[in-house]
């Protein structure tokens, strides 16, 4: 934890502190921004009060005394509901600006990890509580230099995989080898792992309508054979075995057959999906060059617009895009109107996914690369950006 970064954010954010609260691993952002061990066992309710001056204050169960010694400040243990509430009430007077880790109206679900009741509590003394959703982000989702360059490497190497896996289907297509869902992505989930890098779920690999569904997943027992003139969605995200290494997350499109034989329908709804994308970029990359904010909604709003311009807007059914973080989907700004409406900035030194899709009844299209947000400019990962469906014969 730095606490001179955090109490320097607060006092520019004009606000009087930021609340920590957890039960029972509840916020696991304030595990992240107070540097907490993550497999730490608290079963007890605890509260890390950090104001803009001064030293931070550790409320603490009778039951646990031992939790958050690593933090500074002040410890003071309660053993009862009532001692619990009288600390606290100390420490929250009357017209104090307190962040928590709460949405207004549940807009940004990522950053709704205290309870309402807690807020209810906290409120009842007289303070005033705020969102902490961009404190939030200077802490879990702003990059350092290495992880910048760690996911720089994760890229390539991912899309090194993604091109010796496309070889060998193109192979395997010309010399009558059966394929299907599940084998496909269970060798390219080898191909990421071989390429020295680590993913929690394998890839997602779709054939035509099941493309459709944003997160489908094959099973070994219900999976789809590749026939000629099918159209396949790949979805591949990994990152390097590293501490706090950075996630990359792309998606591309294939066809069973050559370029000649692809539908022109599919040519179609690929480029309205393509032309979508690169609007979204295009709008980050001149608002930065401007040096105005950027924020996640509009993001989303400019690309769904091409998108929905198309006719296509119904079958476009998700975000464009996410924070990417040392998980894949991080707590940083999402470029999200649709889902939820994320008003939060997108930062300097973050990472985000440009992905709009669309899913028609009988397949679907995906496009995605990651964005590197930087003062003045972005930096696209998962390059070359895919430009057309990639034929395999």
């Amino acid at each position: 934890m730095d606490l001179a970064h955090i109490q320097q954010a607060l006092r520019e954010e004009q606000l009087s502190g930021w609340l920590f609260y957890d039960f029972r691993r509840s916020n696991p952002i304030a595990y992240q921004v107070l540097g907490l061990p993550a497999d730490a066992m608290h079963t007890r309710r605890w509260f890390y009060f950090i104001p803009a001056q001064g030293q931070p204050v550790a409320l603490i169960s009778a039951v646990e005394a031992h939790v958050l010694r690593s933090l500074p400040g002040d410890r003071r243990i309660f053993r009862t509901w009532q001692e619990m509430q009288s600390l606290l009430q100390s420490l929250l007077q009357p017209g104090l600006r307190v962040a928590m880790e709460y949405s207004p109206l549940n807009a940004i679900p990522y950053i709704s990890r205290v309870d309402a009741g807690t807020i209810e509590l906290v409120r009842s003394f007289g303070a005033e509580v705020v969102t902490s959703a961009n404190l939030v982000q200077r802490f879990v989702a702003q990059l350092s230099a290495s992880q910048i360059e760690g996911h720089r490497r994760a890229s390539r190497l991912l899309m090194a995989a993604k091109d010796l896996l496309f070889a060998e289907l193109s192979a395997d297509l010309r010399n009558g080898v059966p394929l299907d869902e599940y084998s496909v992505q269970q060798r390219f989930f080898q191909h990421i792992q071989q390429a020295g890098l680590i993913t929690p779920d394998p890839p997602i690999v779709a054939v035509n309508e099941n493309a459709s569904n944003p997160h489908y997943s094959p099973a070994s027992d219900s999976s789809r054979p590749f026939r000629r003139g099918d159209l396949v969605l790949f979805d591949f995200w990994a990152k390097l075995p590293e501490p706090e290494a950075i996630f990359v997350d792309y998606t591309w499109m294939a066809f069973i057959g050559s370029r000649a034989e692809i539908p022109q329908r599919q040519h179609d709804v690929f480029e309205v999906a393509r032309r979508a994308r690169d609007t979204g970029i295009a709008f980050i990359r001149q608002r930065l060059a401007a040096a105005k904010p950027v924020e996640g909604r509009e993001v989303d709003d400019v690309t769904r617009a091409v998108i929905v311009q198309a006719g296509y807007g119904d079958f476009f059914v998700h975000r464009t895009g996410h924070n990417i973080g040392i998980l894949d989907h991080g707590d940083g700004a999402n470029n999200d109107n649709y889902e939820s409406q994320d008003t939060r900035r997108l930062l300097p030194y973050t990472c985000c996914s440009i992905e709009p899709g669309i899913y028609l009844p009988e397949f679907g299209v995906r496009t995605e690369i990651d964005l590197l947000i930087f003062e003045h400019d972005v930096e696209v990962t998962g390059v070359p950006a895919q430009e057309e469906i990639t034929p395999l014969l």
